[in-house]
C-alpha cells in the first residue's frame, strides 16, 4: 500500500522566483519572449517604475514611449504593444545586467543614471531606447566584468 501511495505523489510545479518573475515580464505559464511578444501588462510598468524610482516623464525619456500611450495603457488597463514592450525589457534587461555586475540593486541604479566614460559621457539608462545603443551598453558590462577595458 505505501508503494501505491508513493507512486501517485506529484509534488507541485512550483517556479523559481527570479528577477523576471518579480516584475511581472514571467509568470507560471508565460516565457519573456512570450511576454514581449504579448506586450507587457500595465503592472510590469508599476513594477519597473517602483523598482527604478523613475518618474512617469523619466521613463517616457529612457524608452521613447509616448506619455499620451503610457497615460491610455494604464487608464484603460491594456497591455503595451510589442516594441513598447520591447523597450521596456531593454530597460529591465539593463537592471538585470548591472545588478549582477555590481552585485547590489541599490547601487546598479545608481549608476544607470550616471555619465558612463566607456559610454562616451553618456548614461546607461538613455541607452536603452535602441538595440543598438542596448548592445553596446551591454557590452561595456561585459568587458567590465571580464577585466577587458579596451
Amino acid at each position: 500500500m505505501a508503494m501505491a501511495e508513493l507512486k501517485s505523489f506529484k509534488p507541485k510545479q512550483t517556479y523559481k522566483k527570479n528577477f523576471w518573475f518579480t516584475l511581472g515580464i514571467e509568470d507560471a505559464n508565460t516565457v519573456r519572449t512570450d511576454a514581449v511578444h504579448q506586450g507587457f501588462k500595465p503592472k510590469v510598468y508599476r513594477n519597473i517604475i517602483k523598482r527604478t524610482n523613475l518618474s512617469q516623464n523619466e521613463f517616457h525619456h529612457v524608452t521613447h514611449i509616448p506619455l499620451s500611450t503610457i497615460k491610455r495603457r494604464l487608464k484603460n488597463d491594456e497591455r503595451f504593444n510589442t516594441q513598447e514592450s520591447d523597450a521596456m525589457y531593454r530597460l529591465a534587461m539593463l537592471i538585470k545586467l548591472a545588478t549582477d555586475l555590481f552585485n547590489d540593486e541599490d547601487r546598479a541604479l545608481q549608476w544607470m543614471r550616471e555619465s558612463v566614460y566607456g559610454l562616451g559621457g553618456k548614461r546607461p539608462l538613455d541607452m536603452v531606447s535602441t538595440t543598438v545603443d542596448f548592445e553596446i551598453v551591454k557590452d561595456l558590462i561585459g568587458r567590465v566584468e571580464h577585466g577587458v577595458f579596451s
